[in-house]
């Protein structure tokens, strides 16, 4: 029996530990998830959305993980993190895993060194 076989067709999943507000786990085909935290602008406290998780499955079948982070100063959120996944191909031994792990500009993401 393999341990780490999904045990379903899902896509994704996300696991959210919440410490004392609880815990939540779920399979999907697609996710976004927006991770808030307290800031002050001003003399006000408020909520800001600083990272973005989106999951989706690309026309060629891939799976796409990206990290996004934002700030308010910054008229766009900036891709700090793309990971990719083939699980269609079955011809390989390797992990088909990739890992994009460079800040996007003008050029977009570039490869981090040792990822294909």
């Amino acid at each position: 029996m393999d341990l780490m076989a999904p045990p379903d067709r899902r896509k994704f999943q996300v696991r959210c530990d919440a410490g004392s507000q609880g815990r939540f786990e779920v399979g999907t085909d697609t996710l976004s998830v927006r991770v808030g935290q307290r800031m002050r602008a001003g003399k006000e406290e408020e909520m800001w959305d600083s990272v973005h998780i989106l999951c989706k499955e690309q026309s060629d079948g891939s799976l796409t993980v990206e990290v996004l982070v934002c700030h308010p100063d910054w008229e766009e959120p900036q891709t700090i993190a793309a990971i990719h996944s083939h699980p269609q191909d079955s011809d390989t031994a390797a992990p088909s895993l990739k890992c994009d792990l460079q800040l996007s500009g003008p050029g977009g993401l570039r490869r981090a060194s040792g990822a294909q």
